[in-house]
């Protein structure tokens, strides 16, 4: 039989006695205390599961109360172009406004385009020598051997030092036509290609006149509003704060209107995750442990099939956070937070969540989730906007390094950077709990701390049991030697005596 991770053993030479079940009997009532801390050490696991999870729904609330801190992000400008061959929008910027946009020119880089050649791509060249390309970000020698360089070579022996130089190649087989063009637009952006000695190689081989030789790009030129003409490098401008990308001549309007529509939808996330943080964490905190289900050991999973385990597992694991202070020590400073009027500079002010609609639910069995009154809401944020996002973004200097600045700091902060720093500080809280890797080595959390103890004391029962189980059988394999010999003395005794 094979013991705790023991060696092999071979038993029952007597044929009398069952060793090894009677051993693994022994052993049973042995493994007791060994079980005992394998279920604690799964209750453990368990437990930091379940936190893990309540500290992945705290996350995802603070991110909804992050899009409340900012005033940037209750109004929003949204813009558009009236000729979008003329400009697009890339962003809406941040002010509301009207802009008449004239395009006469785009940005364009630096190209040249060679004249037909005849020659197969992969053909070696009958020209060589060497040529320096210039662009706007330096220069490059590029070497052409006759006999052994392609057009394919060259062209690859030039886009690997775009780099350097800042220009690209390509040849296009079927027109038979090389294409330089540099990586930059603007009138800073140039190709030129010089000889070093009197051949200019690469001229030669792509078929390329001196008029060829030399290529400067081009500024886009705007004009806003009927100003003087505006020059840039690049077709991606910035026309008053509205990121827009120029796309051809002509003229074409820019509508930025402010867009307040988001605020509401970002509002209601934010009830809807504190919603499921109250309940999930009340469902955890008030869910009683069933005693009768305790976690399985390894001889009790081998008698059940995987649907069993897991169905007894979900049993067992119930209750695992019941009245957990950590749980309703969280959701009773978010309830705080979330009643403390705001101390705004007039009386007039809004300064609680109901006055915009937000209130908790009345039924006792809801536990304190809120609930909106949507056209309480649209009303506020229409028609008092601006004390809405007071309501949620109001700052305090009033630093926290007292109880009673602590306090007054609370009031000062509107309700998204109050809640923000107050999910911080129970989040602070889980990962003093729970750590914040998942390396055991170097988890110094409660619950790590937990686990290794734990399993220190694993191991040395471990070992203990490794020892009683080899006392076991060097005491029965005795036994067994000790009938052996009495089944042998007894069979000579009857043998002498005739029978």
């Amino acid at each position: 039989m094979a013991g705790i991770n023991g060696p092999i053993r071979i038993t029952g030479f007597s044929g009398t006695l069952d060793t090894d079940s009677l051993i693994k009997d022994l052993m049973r009532a042995e493994r007791m205390p060994l079980d005992k801390v394998l279920k604690q050490k799964q209750y453990t696991l368990w437990k930091r599961e379940e936190y893990r999870s309540m500290n992945t729904a705290l996350l995802s609330f603070r991110s909804a109360v992050d899009g409340l801190r900012f005033e940037s992000n209750f109004e929003t400008v949204k813009a558009t172009s009236s000729n979008t061959g003329v400009l697009d929008i890339i962003s809406g910027g941040a002010n509301p406004s009207t802009s008449t946009i004239s395009v006469t020119k785009l940005a364009s880089s630096a190209t040249i385009v060679g004249n037909k050649v005849s020659q197969s791509s992969s053909d070696p060249v009958t020209t060589g020598g060497t040529v320096t390309i210039t662009g706007a970000s330096g220069s490059a020698n590029i070497t052409i051997t006759a006999g052994t360089s392609t057009l394919d070579s060259i062209v690859k022996d030039i886009n690997n030092n775009s780099k350097t130089t800042g220009v690209k190649a390509s040849f296009d087989q079927s027109s038979g036509v090389l294409y330089l063009s540099s990586t930059t637009t603007g009138s800073s952006s140039k190709i030129e290609i010089t000889p070093q000695g009197t051949t200019n190689a690469l001229a030669q081989v792509f078929n390329l006149d001196a008029a060829q030789l030399s290529k400067t790009g081009e500024d886009a030129e705007y004009t806003v509003n009927g100003s003087n003409v505006i020059k840039s490098s690049t077709n991606n401008v910035s026309i008053n704060g509205v990121q827009v990308t120029l796309r051809g001549s002509g003229q074409a309007t820019i509508s930025a209107t402010t867009d307040r529509s988001g605020i509401a939808d970002k509002i209601k996330n934010f009830v809807e995750k504190y919603n499921e943080i109250v309940d999930l964490f009340s469902t955890a905190a008030t869910t009683k442990k069933n005693r009768d289900y305790e976690p399985l050991t390894s001889e009790e999973k081998s008698s059940l099939s995987e649907k069993e385990i897991e169905l007894w597992e979900n049993k067992a694991r119930a209750g695992t956070l019941y009245n957990d202070n950590l749980l309703t020590g969280t959701l009773s400073s978010l309830r705080s937070a979330l009643n403390l009027p705001l101390d705004t500079p007039t009386g007039d002010q809004l300064k609680m969540l109901s006055q915009i609609g937000i209130t908790v639910k009345k039924d006792y069995r809801e536990n304190g989730k809120l609930e909106i009154d949507e056209a309480k809401l649209q009303d506020a944020i229409n028609n008092r906007f601006d004390e809405v996002k007071q309501l949620f973004t109001q700052s305090s200097d009033t630093p926290a390094d007292t109880p009673e600045n602590i306090k007054k700091r609370r009031q000062e902060l509107g309700f998204a950077d109050r809640l923000y720093e107050e999910v911080t500080a129970q989040l602070n809280k889980f990962t003093k709990k729970i750590g914040s890797g998942s390396i055991e080595a170097i988890d110094d959390s409660v619950l790590g701390r937990e686990l290794k103890q734990l399993g220190d004391k694993e191991s040395d029962l471990e070992r203990k049991l490794k020892d009683i189980e080899t006392r076991y059988y060097k005491k029965f394999a005795a036994m067994e030697q000790a009938i052996q010999k009495m089944n042998s003395q007894s069979s000579w005794l009857v043998s002498q005596l005739g029978g």
